[in-house]
């Protein structure tokens, strides 16, 4: 039985306790949370890479944690990792992994002719639910390149709006990487987003590489605006995106948040509030002032934060407007009007939503009436009590959080028909978050030097703590602070509230200010089931895989037929139903080598008498992904530190503030003897070297010749096994296994250590007081220790930062 409250109309103070609702209403709304709650689950995966700014022909090492899964931990089996272009959203690398007890590791090398902008890798899980990809994990990268675009194209807005014609006008100009007007180019634009066209067209640039691009002005909105440019010229393609500007509309988008929900006639609210500009970015780079207006009198100053968030205080009253207008925006007669008033309601206020074992509110309504306390995760009710609110008399609320569980919750509160009227987040167990020791035996170190490392983890009242993590140690210059994520950070807060402002200081989840404001904006942003019964409708799992039909003379089988797969060294087989269906496990494709084909073969000397058809999954999930709004992250933060701008690039090439001109285009290191499956012997007769990867010095490897591989041993090279097509062959790609990170010989001074990232290692148990060393390469300046992984008790993270010096 849920205990009674005596309710007073000073100040109360309720300790609420676990217990299972009686009332048959009540235990509908749980009812109704729970399948919320299984509605919109989904597995939770963090990636952690090395580093978030690259340049072509680099190595990218990264470890995924299953953070949350869907179905039992066996099921999951495959980590799909994609490189996109954000420019035109083009593919640019796909590859497989193998994850296993919710663990995947790996490593690819970006392309030597990759250009430099801004890509994100996407990772995903093999499982489905109700077919559509599960998991999903998004990281935005930079790519500084040595290779130079032949092509390079910029849109401007020529005439916003013309009153006789009602067009439009957008300007493209097209130049050559020298600075040279490009000429009949072939252009194709589109104007339109998703599904929705507006206009398309053809052209060729003038004899001063230039296009006017009419369009039509007033027909232009939020949902269209978006032009996509393809560019032509001989071999070489450009691709560009472009938001044209939407007539009568301010460049900016103010959103405000009463605390709770709700402006209540005569009630005081907190609201809060956030700027954005048009591509729905915070304005972080320089503080919004605003004035708040009731009718035409200014009745407050408002300013945002270096985060583009802010709030103030506010007692509306009946039959009054109230809005804001931006000063100094140039657009200063837009106003932008505050959430409609409520004639009757309750409002609800938190001093602070950051909680370690108690979470304290006032909770204020303006009639008598009677409410039910939820305290519940959007699955889970934990806590819950009815109360009788006196109007305008307030009361103070205290939760005990003892069986409430660290992270994201929420009070909601209910009319007397289990109506929402108000909701608020709040962070449980603040103080319980786990923590790691990191120190160092000295915070500066020479070139080719040893780093010793001393860890340890610890949980709730410093108890140590087994964690398994992944560290990277790399050039400060690569973390880019934008881009940058953490697994504290994901695990408590983004993958509930995302997307998340900008914080340019970087780590989100120490700044309790930050935080404050956040759960104050983010409030209501999930607050979906109680608008009408969720259905008691089970999920459907299904899986990411290779599977296909045989047919004999384009007829179905009557008998099974047998496969075999060669995957490297391990040959497996099996057969087909008797209809001649199939699906291939992904044990038969684990390869060691990501240039190792798998080779999928039918058992039968009459096979011109069958035909194969297979469905690759890897294009299938390409399809969804490229339909996927990404939001492009805040890129005027500062991102790389200025005293520190120079990058070494994977040949060696220093990128001074990573800005290519003509003098420096220096391209002999790109013609490299590689053979047709990419391998290649450097100068010191090692097969495939990371350290030489575009060095003019290495040479194409001979079939059945021993090579070095780099770490003391000797390799046969097996010639190149790129497969040809055969008619009994078909193609396939093989899921990679986890790579050891290349170890460079110190001691050896002929060859020169560039690596950007010096260490990197992944499934490291601390376990108590654990100790780790490594070294330092040849490159100077401050290098960033990073440390990410999960325990029992949660997720873990760790940095801290070094400097290298020269002998």
């Amino acid at each position: 039985m849920l205990s009674k409250f005596q309710i007073l109309f000073t100040c109360i103070v309720l300790l609420l306790v676990k217990a299972k609702a009686q009332d048959v209403k009540l235990d509908s709304v749980a009812l109704n949370i729970n399948r919320y709650g299984l509605k919109t689950a989904q597995s939770n995966l963090f990636v952690h890479f090395d580093k978030t700014i690259y340049t072509n022909n680099d190595q990218v090492w990264f470890s995924g944690y299953l953070l949350k899964n869907m179905t039992n931990l066996d099921q999951y089996h495959t980590l799909y990792l994609s490189l996109i272009n954000n420019s035109d959203s083009s593919v640019v690398i796909q590859d497989k992994f193998l994850i296993e007890k919710g663990f995947a590791f790996g490593a690819l090398t970006l392309p030597d002719s990759l250009p430099g902008g801004s890509y994100r890798f996407v990772a995903n899980t093999n499982i489905k639910k109700d077919n559509q990809p599960d998991g999903e994990f998004v990281q935005p990268i930079i790519i500084k390149s040595t290779t130079v675009n032949p092509l390079t194209a910029n849109v401007s807005i020529f005439k916003a709006y013309d009153e006789q014609s009602k067009n439009g006008t957008a300007l493209l100009k097209i130049l050559s990487s020298d600075n040279r007007f490009v000429e009949n180019a072939e252009i194709k634009y589109h104007i339109g987003k998703d599904k929705q066209t507006l206009l398309t067209g053809t052209a060729k640039s003038s004899v001063i590489g230039e296009l006017m691009i009419n369009f039509p002005a007033d027909k232009i909105t939020a949902n269209n605006n978006q032009l996509n440019v393809s560019i032509k010229k001989g071999k070489d393609i450009r691709y560009i995106k472009f938001n044209l500007p939407v007539r009568n509309r301010s460049n900016y988008q103010v959103q405000f948040y009463p605390e709770g929900g709700y402006l209540v006639d005569r009630l005081t609210s907190k609201v809060g509030f956030e700027i954005k500009d048009l591509e729905g970015t915070a304005i972080t780079a320089i503080k919004a002032t605003g004035f708040l207006y009731e009718n035409d009198r200014v009745i407050d100053t408002l300013q945002s934060n270096s985060t583009g968030l802010g709030s103030f205080s506010i007692c509306p009253k009946p039959s009054k407007k109230y809005y804001v207008k931006l000063f100094g925006s140039e657009q200063e007669s837009i106003s932008y009007h505050l959430p409609a008033v409520l004639k009757h309601g309750a409002v609800l206020t938190a001093g602070t939503a950051i909680a370690e074992n108690d979470f304290r509110l006032q909770l204020v309504a303006n009639n008598n009436q009677k409410v039910h306390v939820l305290v519940h995760n959007f699955a889970d009710v934990f806590l819950h009590a009815d109360l009788i609110l006196a109007a305008n008399k307030t009361q103070n609320i205290r939760f005990k959080l003892d069986s409430v569980p660290i992270g994201l919750n929420t009070v909601t509160i209910l009319d007397s028909n289990y109506r929402p009227m108000a909701e608020r987040i709040f962070f449980a167990h603040y103080d319980q978050l786990n923590q790691i020791e990191l120190s160092t035996d000295k915070n500066e170190y020479s070139t080719r030097d040893q780093v010793n490392l001393k860890l340890n983890v610890t949980g709730k009242n410093k108890t140590p703590l087994t964690a398994l993590v992944s560290i990277a140690c790399t050039q400060a210059n690569r973390i880019s602070v934008v881009n940058n994520q953490n697994i504290i950070d994901y695990f408590y807060l983004q993958q509930h509230l995302k997307p998340l402002p900008n914080r340019p200081m970087g780590l989100k989840y120490v700044d309790q200010d930050y935080l404050n404001d956040v759960l104050l904006v983010k409030t209501w942003s999930r607050y979906k089931w109680p608008e009408e019964e969720v259905a008691n409708k089970k999920e459907v799992l299904s899986s990411f895989e290779y599977h296909g039909e045989i047919t004999r003379r384009k007829k179905l089988l009557t008998s099974p037929l047998g496969l075999t797969t060669i995957a490297g060294e391990n040959l497996n087989f099996l057969d087909t139903d008797s209809s001649g269906r199939f699906s291939i496990p992904f044990d038969h494709l684990l390869i060691k080598e990501q240039k190792t084909p798998v080779l999928l073969g039918m058992v039968t000397d009459r096979y011109d008498l069958y035909s194969l058809h297979i469905n690759n999954p890897q294009e299938e999930l390409t399809k969804y992904i490229l339909q996927q709004n990404f939001e492009l992250p805040d890129t005027r933060a500062k991102v790389i530190n200025n005293d520190y701008q120079s990058i070494t690039s994977a040949a060696g090439i220093k990128l001074k503030e990573v800005v290519i001109t003509k003098n420096n285009q220096n391209t002999d290191y790109a013609k490299r003897p590689y053979n047709k499956c990419g391998d290649y012997v450097c100068r010191y007769n090692i097969l495939n070297c990371p350290n030489h990867i575009v060095d003019s010095g290495s040479s194409s490897p001979v079939t059945g010749k021993t090579y070095s591989d780099g770490k003391g041993g000797k390799i046969t090279y097996q010639g190149c096994l790129e497969a040809e097509r055969k008619p009994n062959i078909t193609i396939l790609k093989g899921i990679n296994l986890p790579k050891d990170f290349y170890v460079s010989d110190i001691t050896n001074k002929n060859e020169p250590i560039n690596f950007s990232t010096v260490y990197w290692n992944y499934q490291i148990k601390i376990k108590g007081d654990t100790s780790i060393s490594f070294n330092t390469g040849d490159l100077t300046g401050p290098f960033k220790i990073i440390i990410q992984g999960v325990t029992d008790k949660g997720a873990v993270y760790g940095e801290k930062e070094i400097i290298v010096k020269s002998k």
